[in-house]
Formats: C-alpha cells, structure tokens, sequence
C-alpha cells in the first residue's frame, strides 16, 4: 500500500525546492515563463494547506487506509474535470458514487476527502514543476551552446544516440534562440535533421506552444482551486452525503445544535457503533427514536459515586501512607510531624492525581443549541449585576458595562438589571439614598429611550436591621439580593416597601427563563450570553430534580464559565503580574480540561454564572437560614448541580495589592467555615430545622477540601520552620 501522506510531503519539499529555485532566477532579473510565475505568486496557498494538514496530522494517519481507498476514485472526479472543480460538483460526484457503488459514507470517510484532495493537488502540481525545471534546464543548456560555442551545425545541439521523441521541447527551444546567430543555414539544416527523423518542425512547434496553453491552465486550475478549497464547508458536505448525518438531522434538536455540538455527537455515534461492530448509520437506525432526541440514547446516566469515593480514598491513602513515613525523619513526637505533614502531601497528591486525569480522560464538551441569530422567547434571559452602589458614579460605570454587554450580545428576549445593595450603616436610611434612587432610575430610562425599547432596569434595596451585625444593611447581602430579584421576577410576593427603594421590575412580566449573574468587575464577552443561553437550554443539561425537589440530580441548574484575568489587571501592580498569570481573553477559545467536570460530570460555581431561575427559587428560595451563610457559591453548585463549561469564557479582575487579595481569601476562608454543617447528614433548614442533607458525597468532599486549604500556607510555613 503507498504511503501517499509520505509521498505528499516529499512532493511539498519537491516544489519549495523548485520554488526557490525560481525565486533565485527571478532574482536575478531572469525570465522564468507564465506557468513558473503561477508557483512564486501563489506558492502561500500550499503552505496554509501544508499548516492545516500539519495540524491535524495525528488524525490523518489514523486514516491512512481510508485515504488510499479514497485517493484513486477522487482522481478520477479531479482529472475528468482538469483539476477545476467546485463545491457542488464534488457533492454531485461523491452522490453519484455512493448510489452506484451501493456504498454508505462513514464520518470518518467523509473527514478524509479534503485531506485527500490536497494530496492529489500536490502530485499533480509537483509532476508539473518537474515537467517545467527540465523546460528551463533545456532553455538554459541551448543558450549556454549559443553563447559559448561559435555555432556552425545542428550537431552543436544534439549528442549521438539522441531521442528526438523524448526530448521535443529541447528542439523547440533551439528553433526559438537560433535567431541570436543569424544563420540561415543552420535552420534549414535543422528541418532537414529533423525530416529525415519523421518529424515535423511545423508540428511539433504547434504541439509546444498547445502543451505551454494546457500547463498554463493546469496551474491556473490547481491554485484557483486550492483557493477555493479554504470555503469548502465539511459540515455542509456531511449534510448533502451523508446518509447518517441526514438521519441525524430529522431530530429537530440535533439540528438546532451548535457544529461543536454536532461533532461531539457524531464522535460518540462513531464510538459507540465500533464497540457493537456495526455501521454508523445501521446503528444509529437502531437506536433513533421519533420522540425522543438522540442525545439521551448516546449518553446513557452514569453514577459517579464509585468514582467519586476511589478519587477520594486514592489521596487519602497515599498522603497517609507517604506522611507516616516522611514523619520519621521529620520532627518529633512523631505524630505532630505526621499532622502537620499531611495537608501539604494531600494537597500535591491532589495535584498529580487531577494531572494525570487531565491527561488520560477527554475534556467534557458541553452540547449547546445554536443561539448565533438570537434567543428565542422560551429562552428569555436577564444578566444582572447585584453589586453595591454608594454613589452615582458606580452607577453609570455599571450600566456602561451593561450597555457594552448588550451591544456585544445583541439579540431579543435579552435584559439587563443593576441590582444595587446598600452600603451598611447605623441608620436605616443615609443623605445619599435619594440621590442614588433617582439617579439609577433615570439612568436606566435614558438607555430605554435611546434604544426604543425596555432593556435596562434599575433595582436599590432599603436596609433592615441586623441584630448579628449590629447595623442597618441589606437583607442577607448578595445572596438575598439574589434569592428576592428571583421571586420579583417570577411574580411571586416580595414586601416592596421594606425592601426597596427603587424596583423598576415590579410588575413586568417578562417570562425570564435563565438568570445571568456577574460581579462588578466580570466581563461578558462577544456572544457568551448567546452561547450559555444555547448550553441552558439544550435537553440534556435541563435539570432533573430528586423526588423530594431538593436536589438536582441530572442535568445542571447552573454553569459555570471559565473565567479569564483581564490583561490589564495582570500589569497593575508588581504583584498582578506574579500572582495573577498570563491575563487576556483566548480568541480562540476552546474546550479545556477541568478534573471534576470531565471525571464527575460536574463543576464549582464561584459566583460568574448562568441559572435556571424557577429550578433556583424552587431549591434555594427558602432554604438555608438566615445570618449564617456568607460563601454560597458552593453550596448553590451542589443543590444546582452547577457544570463547568470551559469553551465559553469571562474576563475578571484580580486584586493589585497584596493586603486586598489577603482580604478576600480571608473572606472566602470565613464563608467556608459557615458552611461546615453540610458536611453532616443533617442541616439547618430556613427555620433552623434539622432535615436530610440532600448534598452528595461529592459536594461534600469540595466543602471539606475548601477547608483544609485554609490551612495549607500555615503547614508550609511549619514545614520551614
């Protein structure tokens, strides 16, 4: 079998030989002929090409087999057209194929055709480039013999034994330079030469100039096409021949999917009909259902549980293992030196173990339907930024920001809200309330009237007391913020009067379906609304609550996106540029590995997310108690079963100073030690209550890591002691 992938980059290296080889004479002000301009002009083309195969070289080879089935026949659609083809064309042919042969296109078949076209193009391009440096060597060998050789005979040209036939463009080239020696004689001795060979000058002169008109439009042909081959659309190519992708696409879901969607798809239809030996398509005949979408047959529900308990065990013994021993040579009594050895230990067992996950299982590739032209009414989503708000300044700053969302998320059945907290204070009420107030409230009309319809509102809560704080503050902070926003947006009973100052949402009824939530210093980015709106709403990710409707137990309530540092945030300080990484937005933003989401089939929420509002206020609406929970984020993941979705990312802030990431890690180390019943089978419920914890062991484990990992730097810092 050839190894055509082989013989294509030995051709590659073939033609930038030649090419430099031309650029040199071009260089050299020498004339190198129509067609070998061609190659110079548009010799980029075949090093993009070069790059893309380059890329997805480790794909290719596994389908080595499939490219020499497919090379010969694709020749034979290439050639009949003189390497001129279109689009539409190679669909018609690959159709005409498949019906003939009775054959079925396999995804995999399909993936290869333009791999394949290139190589075809690359060997016919390199046998003309082969075919053109003899062209300019015989051009060259008789100009050498003109201008060396006082020239008095055709014998000057031609060696004994010479093969005429073989070498007529060489006798061309000669019949075109005699004129630099004005000898008549010698060109009609050349005639007389070439008659007594049977061979007519007349005639072969035609035949040159002919094969110089045909090697022009070849060239022509080829790069116009490797052009072109750039807006060949694979996706469109499986849709118009492939039998199993139109299969596919009478499910009305699958066909509402982003492509990265479709490919995920198509990947597990392929696996899964390898593992039972069947063709993709009579697999996939056997497993479609009209009423019910494809998805839930490709993914069957799997229990995390074993897995998530030999995760756990697998650290726990290991560090106990590796500190029983290291303790002997560390301090004494032996046990301190065991303990204070045995969080830094787990902590990098945990390390390598996620690095070696990373490394062995795919990264989880979240389906999403395709919002890119809008989100439809079923999907109505309000972004909100629950921040605190003490003076107008913060507030136009705010609705900048949600004015730049918009315009980069543009699309109906989209809303944006600043939900303005109140700074704590000795009084229930300070000079600048008012002020705050009005100014929000028209800030929000003003951007309504300039984009003629209701987008923007304005929200600012009242204080309450707070016995446990001994002040004047919102009630429960963020997270009642969030929790009331949710009922005034379902309609349900919120006591106005003692709650807010200002509610621009009261009485709208605006169907909102999906709650974006930022901090004030998060960034949307172009089209992320777009794309988690598209994740939220596919089937799979819709969540399935337990029977008690405490818990979801399939699908998610939330996402969590990757969340990026903002480039300018990572130069603020000296500090920044150390603690906070490589700042910026990926532009090319891809599925990347995350261990929990990619090995349990869930994520960590950090408070930068999209949820599903109803589902939200049916678990967490009245559900923990009141003054006891600052850090919610986790524990609103696990009830939510919130999935982290790395291919659509935000941009956030990261602190300049030292002093302030202290303060906020000491936050966070605060919240955590809140929420430590939830470890137990029993937790407080609104009233204080104890019922069932409906947290899993996996919730539970990130709760009791969240801990430890307060006491990490301290262990190190006895460690060095």
């Amino acid at each position: 079998m050839r190894n055509i992938i082989k013989k294509y980059f030995k051709e590659m290296d073939s033609i930038a030989e030649y090419y430099n080889f031309l650029v040199l004479k071009t260089k050299n002000h020498k004339y190198i002929e129509i067609t070998n301009e061609w190659l110079v002009d548009n010799y980029y083309l075949l090093i993009e090409h070069k790059n893309n195969i380059l890329s997805s070289l480790k794909e290719i080879k596994k389908n080595k087999k499939i490219i020499n089935q497919n090379y010969y026949y694709l020749k034979n659609i290439i050639s009949k057209r003189n390497y001129n083809i279109t689009f539409k064309y190679l669909i018609d042919e690959l159709k005409i194929y498949q019906k003939e042969t009775n054959k079925i296109f396999t995804y995999q078949e399909l993936s290869t055709i333009f791999p394949t076209l290139i190589f075809i193009y690359t060997e016919r391009l390199n046998s003309l480039c082969r075919e053109e440096y003899n062209k300019l060597i015989d051009k060259e060998e008789i100009s050498n013999i003109i201008n060396n050789n006082d020239v008095n005979s055709v014998d000057n040209f031609f060696s004994k034994n010479y093969d005429l036939e073989k070498q007529k463009h060489y006798i061309f080239e000669i019949n075109n330079q005699l004129y630099k020696i004005n000898n008549n004689a010698i060109f009609k001795e050349l005639n007389e030469y070439l008659e007594e060979n049977n061979i007519s000058l007349k005639q072969l002169m035609n035949e040159e100039y002919q094969r110089k008109i045909d090697n022009n439009l070849l060239i022509s042909n080829i790069f116009s096409d490797l052009k072109e081959f750039f807006e060949f659309s694979e996706e469109e190519l499986f849709e118009k021949v492939s039998k199993t992708e139109k299969l596919l696409l009478t499910d009305s879901i699958y066909s509402s999917m982003t492509l990265e969607s479709k490919l995920q798809y198509r990947k597990r239809l392929i696996s899964l009909s390898h593992k039972k030996h069947m063709h993709e398509y009579e697999y996939l005949k056997k497993i479609i259902k009209n009423d019910v979408h494809i998805g839930y047959n490709l993914w069957k529900r799997k229990k995390n549980t074993p897995k998530v308990i030999l995760y756990i065990l697998t650290i726990v013994v290991l560090a106990t293992i590796l500190s029983f021993f290291l303790s002997k040579i560390f301090i004494k009594p032996r046990w301190i030196g065991f303990l204070i050895l045995w969080l830094p230990i787990s902590q990098l067992i945990h390390q390598v173990i996620d690095e070696i996950l990373i490394h062995v299982i795919p990264p989880t590739v979240i389906p999403k339907l395709d919002y890119s032209k809008g989100i439809p009414k079923e999907s109505k989503t309000m972004v909100v930024i629950p921040t605190i708000v003490s003076n107008t300044k913060k507030i136009k700053e705010m609705f900048d920001n949600l004015e730049s969302f918009y315009l980069i998320n543009k699309t109906d059945n989209l809303y944006f809200t600043l939900l303005g907290d109140v700074k704590a204070s000795d009084t229930k009420e300070t000079d600048y309330d008012e002020e705050i107030s009005k100014f929000g409230e028209e800030y929000a009309t003003k951007l309504n009237e300039k984009y003629k319809k209701e987008l923007f509102f304005f929200i600012y809560r009242k204080r309450v007391w707070n016995q446990k704080e001994n002040s004047f503050l919102g009630y429960e902070r963020k997270r009642g913020a969030l929790i009331q926003f949710n009922k005034v947006l379902l309609g349900e009973y919120v006591d106005e009067a003692k709650y807010y100052n200002v509610n621009m949402l009261h009485d709208k009824k605006l169907n909102i379906k999906y709650v974006i939530t930022l901090d004030a210093d998060t960034k949307l980015v172009l089209n992320s609304v777009l794309n988690l709106v598209g994740a939220m709403h596919h089937p799979l990710n819709r969540p399935v609550l337990n029977s008690k409707k405490t818990k979801v137990i399939r699908g998610h309530a939330m996402m969590q996106p990757r969340v990026s540092v903002d480039i300018e945030a990572t130069n603020k300080s000296l500090y920044s540029q150390i603690f906070a990484g490589i700042g910026g937005f990926d532009t090319y933003t891809a599925v990347v590995p995350n261990v929990y989401q990619d090995s349990f089939g869930e994520g960590s929420f950090v408070g930068k997310g999209i949820y599903d509002l109803e589902v939200f206020n049916e678990l967490l609406g009245d559900t923990f108690p009141d003054n006891l929970i600052l850090s919610h984020d986790l524990l609103e993941g696990s009830y939510l079963r919130c999935a982290y979705i790395s291919d659509i990312e935000l941009i956030d802030d990261f602190p300049s100073k030292f002093l302030a990431d202290v303060t906020r890690h000491h936050r966070w180390a605060r919240g955590d030690t809140q929420i430590i019943e939830w470890l137990f089978p029993k937790v407080p419920n609104k009233e204080r209550k104890k019922i069932k914890n409906p947290i899993d062991i996996f919730g539970k484990y990130r709760i009791l890591d969240n801990i430890l990992r307060m006491f990490l730097n301290p262990m190190l810092l006895l460690i060095l002691i």
